[in-house]
């Protein structure tokens, strides 16, 4: 159907400038200008799809019907010179965890939108048949996709690329994970990067959209290029001359699992053990870079290039290449489930990718389902034989073609960990730590405190890309006491297992949030505790739109992107109860290692928790935002909706 759109807005800058809609049921594709209101209250990419979806999504809906919507948003700073300014945020009502769910991916698609003339696309109802949608400019179809639809996501790729005569064409697809519903279903782009978390591929297969490809030859205006530029060289030098970085450029992210190992936070056997992990050197990032890796790769603008490429040269699974092998999966297939054979998690990878299914909840669920096999919780008689063994890893790949297939056992555990818990029941949810029904378990988390609560309190369950505190770690060797004290006003942050952790969690949420909005990877802020601060965020924000803006500026805006968010969850039912680290997490302490003893102390969080939500203008009892906080964000219409619903008083 031949696209319809409304006036756009006068030039504007960062921005491309209009929002696409897409309605899967009618066929019915549209356009709109997105409005100078979302840009200056919400930013972009994360911020503004949660906007549109707290907007659209009404309460209740299931998160598979086709009144639920999928939402693709770019930042105003993807496409730009900006070091590491490729990201997309991806945002529906999660099937996993039936809250708000998003993804963040990096790559080449979210540039690519940007220069076809898009910020956002919108796309709600089902289509009759398999279908992917074709963007060209100002040109955009719907294209048949019945004869993909069962592909992997790398044929998928490729199938669309010949059809389209243009290998360059970025491409974002599900694999079969996708189609059958598997509730930590994910999206890949061009087959090798994942918006992983919170099942948004099975959102895809619900409405029968097996890809969206985009072709963009417009570019994007900036500002003020020649300041912009400058601040770009600054940042860049920062980047590639930081020694923490330049880890990630020679190994890629599986160099954090020496440092996890040695701080004691490096998740193993389903947290019964943290750190001395005695089989660590099979997975040291020289062992990586000597037995397997073969290449370096980076996303659009990205000077730290952390991804690598891995060939398996002998062995069963010889002749196996990935693009990418990232931490998520060496950690959470690894140690997590007490495999040290390398190929092994290589292999699970790339399967994983094909399939379009989350490795890092995949691991954790193997992890978890490896207990409950040790502890006599399910039986090699319900697994249909499989013996789930900690690191039979053959075992590993082959639970895996069944949950990606639903088939046996497979069809249960496809319902992601916590459902699987309490499908099973007979106590296997205690083994299962989560927040919201989110799992993390690359890090134990137990004993830092800020970065505990972070996970607790995130948006999107259990979380560590919503604001961990990473500093705690780190304490002296890269902040000082005098500059904790200037930032946060004691130097609390720099002691690992304190409580007083309030505001540098809520600073670190902010620089979270404000990437995702901008576009940017969070591997160049100082989540990281290096690169962009807030201040360098607000600067490179007015180069870029030409719209002055400072520090304050930039966090009221996170402020009130986080607290809308809230607002979604609060809307289906979630208050201050569900703000709380379950299973092991919350029940059990840290088994070993140079943490051992450290756990969660319920006393002393509940009253972490009652001044962060303090500081957040929420209430101390509901966990809610107030109305008057709401009001003061200019979220005047979501305060008079909790307030009509009896949740906010």
């Amino acid at each position: 159907m031949k696209t319809q759109s409304r006036k756009s807005p006068k030039s504007t800058f960062g921005w491309a400038g209009t929002i696409l809609r897409v309605d899967l049921s009618s066929g019915k594709i549209s356009k709109e200008p997105l409005s100078k209101a979302l840009m200056t209250s919400f930013i972009g990419g994360r911020g503004i799809n949660s906007k549109m979806l707290y907007d659209e999504v009404t309460p209740g809906i299931e998160p598979l019907s086709p009144e639920n919507r999928i939402i693709f948003g770019a930042g105003p700073l993807t496409g730009t010179l900006v070091p590491s300014s490729s990201r997309l945020t991806i945002t529906s009502k999660s099937p996993l965890t039936g809250i708000l769910g998003d993804s963040n991916v990096g790559g080449r698609f979210g540039p690519e939108l940007k220069f076809a003339g898009y910020d956002h696309i919108i796309i709600k109802g089902k289509s009759d048949k398999p279908v992917y949608i074709w963007i060209d400019d100002d040109d955009v179809e719907l294209r048949d996709a019945t004869h993909l639809w069962g592909n992997d996501t790398l044929e998928t790729v490729r199938t669309i690329h010949k059809e389209l005569s243009n290998s360059r064409i970025q491409i974002i697809a599900i694999g079969p994970a996708g189609e059958n519903l598997v509730k930590f279903a994910c999206i890949m782009h061009q087959g090798m990067d994942a918006a992983g978390r919170t099942g948004l591929g099975a959102v895809m297969g619900s409405k029968h959209l097996k890809a969206i490809a985009v072709r963009g030859t417009k570019g994007i205006k900036i500002a003020e290029p020649t300041a912009l530029i400058k601040m770009v060289e600054k940042l860049q030098k920062k980047l590639v001359e930081d020694p923490l970085l330049q880890p990630f450029s020679t190994y890629g992210t599986p160099s954090l699992a020496a440092m996890d190992n040695q701080t004691g936070i490096l998740v193993v056997k389903n947290y019964q053990q943290s750190g001395e992990y005695e089989k660590i050197g099979s997975i040291l990032p020289e062992t990586l870079a000597k037995q397997f890796i073969t290449g370096a790769n980076a996303c659009f603008s990205c000077p730290i290039h952390c991804g690598h490429s891995y060939e398996i040269k002998d062995g069963p699974y010889a002749g196996e290449r990935s693009g990418k092998v990232e931490y998520g999966c060496i950690g959470s297939c690894g140690p997590a489930c007490g495999n040290t054979y390398v190929p092994s998690i290589i292999k699970i990878n790339n399967l994983a990718n094909q399939y379009g299914i989350d490795v890092l909840e995949y691991g954790i669920l193997m992890s978890i389902a490896m207990e409950w096999y040790e502890k006599g919780i399910i039986s090699s008689e319900e697994t249909e034989g499989i013996q789930l063994n900690w690191g039979n890893y053959e075992a590993m790949i082959e639970m895996l073609h069944k949950i990606v297939k639903r088939e046996g056992f497979g069809n249960i555990l496809a319902e992601g960990p916590l459902r699987s818990a309490k499908a099973i029941g007979r106590g296997a949810e205690k083994y299962v730590s989560h927040c919201k029904g989110l799992t993390f378990s690359l890090n134990d988390i137990r004993a830092m405190k800020g970065t505990a609560l972070s996970h607790a309190v995130s948006t999107r369950g259990a979380d560590h890309l919503r604001g961990s505190v990473y500093i705690e770690l780190a304490g002296e060797a890269l902040m000082s006491p005098k500059e904790a004290e200037a930032r946060f006003g004691n130097t609390e942050v720099l002691n690992t297992t304190s409580y007083d952790k309030s505001i540098p969690t809520a600073y670190y949420q902010d620089i979270c949030t404000l990437a995702d909005a901008l576009g940017i990877c969070k591997f160049a802020t100082e989540y990281t505790m290096t690169g962009m601060d807030l201040k360098d965020m607000s600067r490179f924000y007015s180069a870029a739109t030409g719209i002055p803006m400072d520090e304050k500026g930039v966090r009221e805006i996170a402020e009130r992107i986080y607290t809308l968010e809230r607002a979604f969850l609060v809307r289906e039912g979630i208050t201050r109860k569900d703000d709380m680290l379950m299973g092991k997490w919350g029940r059990e302490r840290i088994a070993s290692g140079p943490l051992k003893g450290e756990g969660i102390d319920h006393e002393k969080f509940n009253k972490l928790l009652d001044n962060w939500y303090t500081l957040r203008g929420w209430d101390r009892k509901s966990g809610i935002p107030t109305g008057s906080k709401l009001e003061a964000l200019g979220l005047d219409d979501v305060a008079s909706e909790l307030e009509a619903m009896g949740k906010v008083k």
